[in-house]
Order: structure tokens, then sequence, then C-alpha cells
């Protein structure tokens, strides 16, 4: 394959070129000159100057200066980072069809955890980096693309996923296709210059430019295709009919009636029987049964028995395509890169689904040897469609809906009414068909962000030794995203109709200016600093206008409300301005010292405690580099490293309005009045009341860890342990309503977490050929909450009334809370009325976070054809699956057919007695029983799961026209003993609340392919 940007150098000169596109290079030189070839990572070869000359270079496995990007966008050899960090290039990232980041990098990095939180277009991701620091504040590490930092959290918390649709994380404006790499910074030495928007790690994004010496344009265009199906269907039972109690009841919302294969000898409904529907035996439907919401909607009512796949025949076979153009040239001093994509993606859920196009470029010019600038941007536009959230029924109705009851075959609305829905059951729900012809949960963004710099480098005549670089950039992240979402007329949600349009609009400006000094002062040490100021501005506003009553069914806009209940604008601003500065010294290429400190003024905190310095220092070692060890073929490479760091968060803790507009009183504003009184409004104080000492939140951390080089390189080992001890939490205290509030932010609290990371890499095969190169990751995380404030057990974090996710004293976080299985010391069950009983008050039921997390990455390749896959591992955590618990109240599951018929003596204590039960109870009321129990709910969330596997073939070379084609498959096989549900489908993902369930959006498995064109 040829090699572009070869370096081609006459020995003994400074006479020298580059390779171009195709590996060809022009040169003249005397006849006997001899040209030194080399480039990053191949063996440098020298050759005799000649016409015609075919050189191959071989890889070099023992190069280890490798480059990658650190904070404030310096590059840095590898070797000299005393901490870790972890870097993917655009090869590792667009595989298998992937259309998020999220999805991207799943299984392929140590210490991150990724939070998927469904299969919807556009669902909640969360990235989190060595677990939580903040236990109800933001965990999400700060997002910097080429150099400049941009807003990447959600506008809205889980709640709005449990009541509402879940909402897309901002990182979702990011196409995998359009990154060069990412190199993600852990800890907290790695960070630190970013200061306190950074203590949860930072994720570097650098995008494509144009990095090539070319003669002409290099113009790619990519595409590819693919079929979403769910992953884990739920499996409804199709043995028993509706009704309750062996009844056939087509009112009711549950499935414990008499078997379908009965229903004809049904005394009310059958038509082999006597009763009113078939005019007491004069018109008998001998095989038949009567169901009237069949009548309802226009159809017969009368039916054979017959069961049907409602849930199979609800969710679509998913439909996604994304395509990517992009043109880029480096010639002389100027280089670019521009392109456009585009992501189409039509959902498994009738109408919903994702469209988002992109544009992006990025040029730079070196004006002169001093001066260069540049430019780079980015456009998307979003726009989704997506279900409703858990408590609006839509998956509930569907898993729920009778074996025999024909819901997709059936209308959905009374003939010549559609305001007046059908359903197997009361209408409080939806009937999901309805909703996808009516009603809507819509979100749209268009975002701007970029930047410019300017880079000086004086010409100081030191000698090349030195080095001074000044560079100033500026840059802006710029969305607006509306949200809307609509009830018609007749629908559950309000049956007279419903319009809420809310907004956000979020202007952020950030300005940074370094001076960076690198010296070399002899052949044993090196030297550098950085110094530096930022600013950052942060502008946001939220709106919401919700109107009720639409005056007439078929135009779902807030115009045609008859009541405009709610009418809500908010500002917030921030402004950060910081300091910093980093020290590095080198001895031998051995010993990396660095040290860094930073200040920050927020405005956003108390005055008076608006700033704060935050120090690191991290050492690296490179033991090889002693003469006993130097040039072993075993030990190749070995680096001891450690590091310490301190950074605190603040920022959005302290709001910049201390009243709020009073539409209504009670609760909520602590406020026994209700506004407006008479027609006027009111100011009131907010229900939060702000300690005015508060300070930043600390996080100290520690690092360590080993970075071995074995058999010339071939393979890689690299272990972390990192300790981080975060204190003064802030978050909101409950205090006494005499007070006037509800609750005082403060600090209070502290958590600790132990993070221990493996990563192997190792070249097993290597030839011109064929290569097979396997990694493995290795991640366990120990969240642990110390304490709280005084008088606090525990702190909620995301869920319903029952279960909820909550952070609590003297144990792991998170944790799922919820009423228990109600047990004797000996741990048996204590009955009541030979039933299972829930305990009277919530109990922690169990770690969330997992064991441990492991990926393997295995990449082959034989001539053109390669295959890569990705197989992710997570061990041990616990979940709520409260679509399975309903759903097993509804006698609706597989699993509950055993317990439609008989009856039971159910093992464990009567409470009444205190002796062994002899209650005879029957099976039904046994396993409904179980629905009060939130602990019947909860289960081992492990997972073995095949991420996704790509199969790529590269057609032999036409002119200058490169082809290659792809297949792929992403999560098409899951181990797991949790049943009917992916593992990883969640209730949303903000604020650390992903491990709960109840009727989202299921995940599934995509298959499709495509091909890469380049010329």
């Amino acid at each position: 394959e040829p090699i572009v940007g070869a370096s081609v150098l006459v020995e003994g000169t400074k006479t020298g070129t580059v390779t171009d596109v195709d590996g060809h290079f022009e040169l003249s030189v005397p006849s006997d000159s001899k040209l030194i070839i080399s480039y990053l990572g191949m063996k440098q070869k020298k050759v005799i100057a000649g016409s015609n000359l075919k050189i191959s270079l071989l890889n070099d496995d023992r190069e280890l200066n490798e480059v990658v990007v650190t904070a404030m966008g310096i590059s840095r050899d590898k070797k000299a980072l005393g901490y870790a960090s972890q870097e993917l290039s655009s090869k590792d990232l667009n595989t298998a069809g992937t259309s998020s980041l999220a999805s991207a990098i799943q299984g392929k990095l140590t210490g991150v955890e990724v939070h998927a939180s469904s299969g919807a277009p556009g669902a909640s991701a969360q990235i989190v980096i060595r677990g939580a620091r903040s236990f109800n504040g933001d965990n999400t590490p700060l997002y910097v693309v080429d150099g400049m930092p941009i807003v990447s959290t959600s506008d809205n918390k889980t709640g709005d996923s449990v009541t509402g649709a879940d909402n897309a994380s901002r990182s979702i404006d990011i196409d995998p296709d359009d990154i060069e790499s990412i190199n993600v910074l852990k800890g907290q030495a790695a960070s630190a210059l970013y200061g306190i928007r950074a203590s949860n790690g930072v994720i570097l994004i650098t995008t494509k430019r144009g990095s090539k010496n070319t003669t002409k344009p290099v113009i790619s265009f990519s595409t590819d295709l693919s079929g979403q199906t769910v992953s884990r269907k739920f499996e409804h039972q199709d043995v028993y009919a509706q009704g309750s109690k062996g009844v056939y009841d087509p009112n009711n919302s549950m499935s414990w009636g008499p078997k379908i294969t009965d229903l004809p000898n049904d005394a009310t409904y059958g038509g082999n029987t006597i009763n009113s529907y078939t005019n007491n035996g004069k018109d008998l439907h001998q095989g038949m049964y009567y169901n009237p919401k069949y009548a309802k909607a226009g159809l017969s009512g009368w039916t054979t028995p017959t069961t049907y796949d409602n849930v199979g025949d609800f969710f679509n076979t998913g439909f996604t395509q994304n395509s990517n153009f992009g043109i880029t040239q480096r010639k002389d001093n100027l280089s670019y890169a521009f392109g456009i994509s585009d992501t189409y993606q039509k959902g498994i859920i009738p109408s919903t689904g994702m469209t988002r196009t992109g544009a992006r470029g990025a040029v730079d010019w070196q004006v002169s040897k001093e001066w260069k600038t540049g430019f780079s941007f980015n456009y998307s536009a979003d726009k989704i469609t997506k279900a409703p959230g858990a408590n609006n029924g839509i998956i509930n109705v569907v898993y729920s809906a009778p074996a025999e009851y024909n819901l997709k075959g059936t209308p959905y609305n009374v003939p010549e009414n559609p305001t007046s829905q059908v359903l197997f059951r009361s209408t409080s729900f939806n009937n999901p068909y309805w909703w996808a012809a009516n009603d809507q949960f819509y979100e749209h963004t268009n975002r701007v962000f970029g930047n410019a710099y300017v880079e000086y480098r004086p010409n100081i005549d030191w000698g090349e030794n030195y080095n001074l670089v000044f560079r100033e950039q500026a840059g802006i992240d710029m969305y607006t995203t509306n949200y809307r979402t609509t009830a018609e007329v007749g629908s559950a949600y309000n049956s007279k109709g419903e319009v809420d349009n809310s907004g956000v609009e979020r202007n952020v400006f950030n300005n940074l200016f370094t001076a960076n000094f690198t010296a070399k002062w002899s052949d044993d040490f090196d030297f550098g600093f950085l110094l530096g100021s930022e600013f950052n501005h942060d502008n946001k506003r939220t709106w919401e206008y919700d109107g009720t009553g639409l005056a007439f069914y078929g135009q779902a806009t807030i115009g045609n409300t008859t009541n405009i209940i709610t009418h809500d604008e908010y500002r917030e601003q921030q402004r950060t301005l910081g300091f910093f500065g980093q020290a590095s010294l080198s001895y031998k290429d051995m010993l990396y010292l660095t040290a860094t400190g930073r200040n920050d003024v927020v405005s956003t905190m108390p005055r008076g405690n608006r700033s704060f310095f935050y120090p690191s220092v991290s050492l690296g070692w490179i033991f090889t580099e002693l003469k006993g060890l130097k040039g072993n073929s075993i030990l190749s490479y070995g680096k001891l490293r450690t590091s310490f760091a301190q950074v605190g968060q603040a920022g959005q803790f302290y709001s910049n309005y201390h009243y709020v507009p009073a539409y209504t009183g009670g609760m909520y504003l602590s406020d026994p009045m209700a506004y407006p009184i008479s027609g006027v409004n009111s100011y009131a104080p907010y229900y939060v009341k702000y300690d005015p000492n508060l300070k930043p939140q600390n996080t100290f951390n520690w690092e360590m860890g080993l970075d071995l080089g074995l058999f010339d390189n071939r393979i890689s080992l690299e272990y972390t342990a990192s300790y981080q001890d975060v204190k003064d939490q802030i978050f909101d205290v409950p205090i006494a309503g005499s007070t006037g509030y509800q609750y005082l932010r403060t600090n209070a609290g502290e958590m600790t977490t132990w993070s221990h990371e493996i990563s192997l890499n190792a070249a097993i095969l290597k030839h011109k050929d064929y290569d097979l190169n396997l990694g493995v990751n290795f991640t366990k995380v120990h969240n642990f909450v110390k304490k709280l404030a005084d008088g606090v057990e525990s702190i909620f974090l995301g869920g319903f009334t029952e279960p909820q996710i909550r952070a609590q004293a003297g144990y792991t976080y998170p944790n799922i809370y919820g009423l228990a299985f109600k047990r004797a010391d000996n741990g048996e069950l204590l009955l009541s009325g030979g039933l299972p009983q829930a305990t009277a008050n919530s109990q922690n039921l169990g770690e969330c976070s997992p064991n441990f997390t492991m990926g393997f990455n295995l990449s082959a390749r034989y001539k053109r054809l390669s295959l890569t896959a990705t197989l992710d591992w997570q061990n041990g955590g616990k979940m709520y699956n409260g679509s399975l618990l309903v759903m097993n109240y509804f006698g609706a599951t597989k699993e509950s057919i055993p317990y439609h018929e008989g009856t039971m003596v159910v093992k464990g204590i009567d409470e009444a007695t205190g002796k062994e039960n002899t209650v005879e109870v029957s099976k039904r009321s046994y396993y409904m029983a179980y629905y009060d129990v939130t602990e019947a709910g909860v289960y081992d969330a492990s997972y073995l799961k095949l991420r996704d596997i790509t199969l790529s073939y590269q057609l032999p070379k036409i002119g200058n026209v490169d082809l290659s084609v792809y297949g792929f498959a992403r999560n098409i096989l899951v181990w797991s003993a949790m049943p009917d549900l992916d593992p990883e489908s969640s209730q949303g993902n903000g604020n650390m609340s992903g491990y709960f369930e109840r009727f989202s959006v299921p995940n599934t498995s995509s298959f499709g392919g495509g091909f890469k064109l380049t010329f």
C-alpha cells in the first residue's frame, strides 16, 4: 500500500521532499546520492538514488514516540506523561455503522462507563470516567473539540424520561465520522489545566483536517445502510386470556382470564353458551366468542380464539442511513478539510425517528515562518421524534395487550370519531397506534460550534534547541433546542388536548491565550513551561408555554388552545476566569516531571468565595533506559508513573435568581398563598436557600501506574490504580419549613473512589499478508459514600416513589432503594394470610455499579480482507426491571403461566403464629403479591455482549480510486440472566440514574453494510 507523507531526505543535506497520495516522489540529486526514507511507525531505510525506485518500509514495533494531544491542545510524547490517558483513532470509532459517539467508544476504553439508555433514535447516553464524583450534580466529562470546550450535557434530567420523553444528550451533535482521534484524560492530573469544568475528566476530540501533503484535493464519500430490530423482545404468554380470577373480562387490563381455547364456552361472551350476545341461545356462534371492543371499532364482535404477537407487530424494523462527504488537501503552507454529513433514522416504534444534518470545515495556514492561523467549525441540525416515557404507558399497553386481542388489526378509534379511542382496556392509557397517529414528542436542535486561532513563533535566534509559541484562540458554542409535546383531543394524557412548547437557548464564548516555551539545555535535559489564561461566558435562556383545551381536533398548536396555563422564562449566566501554568522537566529521556497550577474565579459562587487554586504534579520514570535494561529484547519498554492533583467542581450550584415568578403556591414554593390572586401575579422566594459560605466541592486524586512493552513491543500492558476523595459535596439538605424554604444548598458529605484499570494489547501475528491483534480492557471502580449531611441518611438521585436510585452513607454509590420482602431473622419469608409481605420502609436493595467490566477488541487481516469485533462483559451490579415486575402482576409473562391455575402453600413463617406456614392460597394470588415488593424486580445486571463485528474488503486500486466495502452487525448476541430485557436498557441516564427500567424503548440489534470511496 502507498505511504502518504513519508519523508525523503538526501543524506548529509537539508534537501528533501515527501511522498504524495500515491506514494510517489520526485527529487533531482546527484547520481551517487543516498536517500533516507522515514515514516512514523516504520523502520528508516537508506537507498542509493536512482530512477523508478520501488521502496518498501517495514513496521517498526520498537517505535515508542507516540504523540498524543493533551490539555490545552499541547502535543506531547506519550512516554513523557506521568498519568494515564487513552487514545482512539478514527479507525477505532467508525465501525459497525455507529451514529453516536457514545456507542462508538463502548467496550474500547478502560475506566470509562458508557450507558446508552435505549434503542430509540436520539436516546440519551451517559459517559462517566472513573465513577461519579458528585452525589447529585453533573458527572459528565468535559468535551473539548479542536482545543475548545463545548457543552455536552442534556438540558433535562432523568425525571423527564419517566414522566415525558427521554431527551438527547448534546454529545449527539458530534458525528463520529467527523473525528480524527479521541484522547481521554481520566485523572485530575491530566485534566487539571482545564480547572473546575474538568473535575469529571476530559474527552479531547480532534476533528479531521488536511494533514497530508497532496498536489490535488482528496475526495472521500461513504455511506452505510442498516436495519434495526429489538435485541431482546418481551415474550407475552399465549395460553390465558384477558380477565381476572379465571374469568374473561374484555375491559380488564390483566391476563388472568381463562384459557384462550376455552373462550367460546365463556358464560357471558362465549358463542357456545346461552347469554345476551347469543340472544339467549337463539343465535349461537359455535367455536367463537364476542369481544365488544371489536364491535366498538366497527368490526364484527364475533371472533374465533386466535393468538397474536402484539409486541412483534408493534415494533417495526428500524432503518438507518449514514452518509459522509469530505474533501481535504494540504499543499505548501495551506491545508483545509471540509465535509457534510447526513444521518436518517427511522425508529422501531411507529412515528419515531431522527435526522441529523451536519457540516464541518477546518483551515490551517502557515502565513510565514513566524505566523500561523486557522479556524474550524461544526454545524448540526437534529430533529428527533420520540416515544413518551414510562408513565405515559405506550410500551405498557403493548406489553400488556392480551394475546387473543388483535391490537394492530383493530381500528384505534370509533368510526367517524377520531377522538374516541378503542382499546382492549379502559382508556386511561392511549392506544399506541392512536398515539402514533395523533400525539407527538418532538425535539429540534440547531447548533454551531467552532474556533479560530493565531500562533506566533518569534524569531528569537536562540538556536534550534529553543522554541517559543504564543497562541490566541477564541471559540463559540451556540445552540437552540425546541421541545414540543402535544396531546390531541381524546388523548388519555388530557382528553381536552394539550400543547407544551419549551426550549433552551445557550451561547457559550471561550477565549484562551497561551505562551509555550520549550528548551533543550543539553543532551540530558529538556525543559518547558506554559502560561495562559482562559475566559468563559455561559449564557442560557429557557422557556415554556403550556396550553390546554384545544378548540378543535386536528391542529395541536398553542394558538388552538383555550387556556394558557404556563408561561415561564428563565435566564442564567456564568463567567469563569482562569489563570494557569505548567512546568515540565525531563532528564535523559528517562525521568519526566510535570507540575501544573490553575486559579479559577467563578461568578456563580458566593462573594468572597469565588476564587480557588488547583495544583497537580506527575512523575514518569522509564526504567528501561537504565544501562542494564536498555535494548532488552524481552522487556522492550517499562515506565512507572505517579501523580497527584486537586480539582474542584462548582459553577451552576449558585443560581442567578433568588426569586421566581409565582404562578402557583403551596409546597413547590413553600408559600401558602397561591398566585395569581385577582389576576395579579407575584414573585416568591426560591424554595432553595443558599449557604452564603458555599465553596466548591474538592477532589483529591492520587494515581499510580505501570506501562510495559514486551518482545519488541509486540505486547503492551498498562496498569493504573487511582484513588479520589471528593469532599465538601454540594447538595440540597432538607430544612424546617418555618424558615420559608424547603432545602439548604450547602457543603456536606464525602465520597471516595478506587479504580483499577488494565489495558493489554498484543500483535499476535504480523506479516505483510496477514496480521492478528487483540486488545483487552479491564476496569473495576468502587464508589463509596463516606458521609452525608448530619441527619441525612440518603439522598434521591432518580426513579419513582418506589423504586429509587439513592446515595446512602456507608454504602457504595449508587444503590437501588425500595421495599424488600419481609423476612424472619433466619432469612425466611414472613407471611400474612399465606402470602409474602413487603417491609414497611424502603431498604437498600443492592449496588448498581458492576464488580468489573471488560472489553475484548479483535482485529484481523488477510491481504485485502479485514475483520474487527468488540465483545463486552459486565460482571455484577443490580438493576430494577419494572417492566417484568408489572407484567408478572398482569399475568402477561411466560414466567406467569404455571401460576394461573391451582393452589399452593408458600414456604415461610406465618407471622401471626410464628410457625411454619400452612395456609393454602391460589398460585395467582402468590404471584401477584410480588408486585408490592420492589425486591422482586431487582435483577443481576451481568451480561456478555457481542457489541459489534465488521467485515471489510479493500478492492484493488483503479487509477486514483480506492474503494472498500463492508458489512457489520451490532448488539446481535446478548448473554444475560435477566429475562425479556437487554440489561443496558434504562429509563434515561441523567444524574447517574440509568439503573432502573420501566417500559423504556427496548434496545436494538443492527445489521447493515456500506462502502467508502476515495479519489
